[in-house]
């Protein structure tokens, strides 16, 4: 996965953007087929959550939440960091970096990027 910054900007947009390798599409393609997935991803959208937050926001059951987990933080579209209590507790914390998913069927296309940090696929 390839990040662009500001300096680099993608389509004319100041905007930050990820492409994502055909292998990383491929599995976010395979992630998002899931109701469960779209439903962790969708609420992501109000910012980080541990798996238990996604659980009770998501309303699915806790096993299916670390399944949907386990897939999306293998494509680009998931970030997993460790939430550190003042308790000594830690657990892993999900967000999504991204606000948009822009999917490209040639690669030197241009396309026009929404504002907000986004995702593109090239298939």
């Amino acid at each position: 996965m390839t990040r662009s910054t500001a300096s680099e900007p993608v389509a004319s947009m100041e905007s930050p953007v990820i492409r994502a390798s055909p292998d990383e599409a491929a599995r976010l393609f395979d992630a998002l087929d899931s109701e469960a997935c779209r439903t962790v991803v969708r609420s992501l959208a109000d910012g980080p959550m541990t798996a238990k937050e996604l659980q009770a926001a998501g309303d699915i059951p806790l096993s299916t939440v670390y399944r949907c987990v386990n897939e999306l933080v293998d494509t680009p579209l998931v970030e997993e960091t460790t939430r550190v209590s003042e308790g000594g507790h830690h657990a892993s914390e999900y967000s999504r970096p991204v606000e948009s998913l822009v999917v490209a069927l040639d690669a030197d296309a241009p396309i026009q990027v929404p504002e907000g940090p986004v995702l593109e696929l090239t298939l």
